[in-house]
């Protein structure tokens, strides 16, 4: 058998790492049923036996749509940022390891459209204070806000790019983004 690749973020998936990142999931991989990327969260229809990486070519994209690939990125590590912090704020230990998850799979989103945008560089963000946020319910809250926002993103902005492989990647990482509201249990489905 050739190897599992996630065709949106390029990871290959093995039986040492399928379960990375489950507290980001509502559901479990296992090593006979692999649901979604464990690195991404992108479903299982975009994992392929020795599946290629979509090719993302930066010169089919015009000034708006890097402008909207770019601010993607910002708001993918501003996400990602917000979960690191809270990690270490959150009390409950469950919590912690949710936020952790959250983390890494946000700065994943991030790597993804650096690599649409061509971007090399990480945008320099400013530092937030989220001391004040000081319950787990509040940083729940507060995620599952972020998470709206990114689904609205991904929403609104898809109308405007014209390149076909990157409106699948939006409906994909919104798809994610959208189990993340589930999963902090403050919202309704978007």
């Amino acid at each position: 058998m050739g190897k599992l690749v996630c065709v949106i973020c390029g990871m290959e998936i093995n039986d040492k790492n399928y379960n990375f990142n489950k507290e980001a999931f509502i559901s479990s991989n296992s090593k006979e049923d692999i649901r979604y990327c464990p690195f991404c969260g992108a479903p299982e229809q975009y994992l392929q036996i020795d599946g290629k990486e979509f090719d993302y070519d930066k010169s089919k994209l015009d000034d708006n749509a890097l402008k909207i690939v770019d601010h993607a990125v910002k708001l993918e590590i501003f996400n990602g940022d917000f979960y690191k912090k809270a990690s270490t704020i959150a009390k409950d230990e469950k919590v912690k390891k949710i936020f952790e998850a959250l983390s890494r799979i946000e700065y994943m989103h991030a790597r993804i459209h650096k690599k649409i945008g061509g971007f090399k560089e990480d945008p320099v963000l400013r530092d937030m204070d989220y001391s004040k946020y000081d319950s787990d319910d509040i940083l729940l809250e507060m995620a599952c806000k972020r998470e709206k926002h990114a689904v609205e993103y991904y929403e609104k902005y898809s109308k405007e790019i014209e390149d076909k492989t990157i409106v699948e990647v939006f409906a994909a990482l919104s798809g994610v983004e959208e189990e993340h509201i589930e999963l902090t249990g403050k919202g309704e489905k978007v």
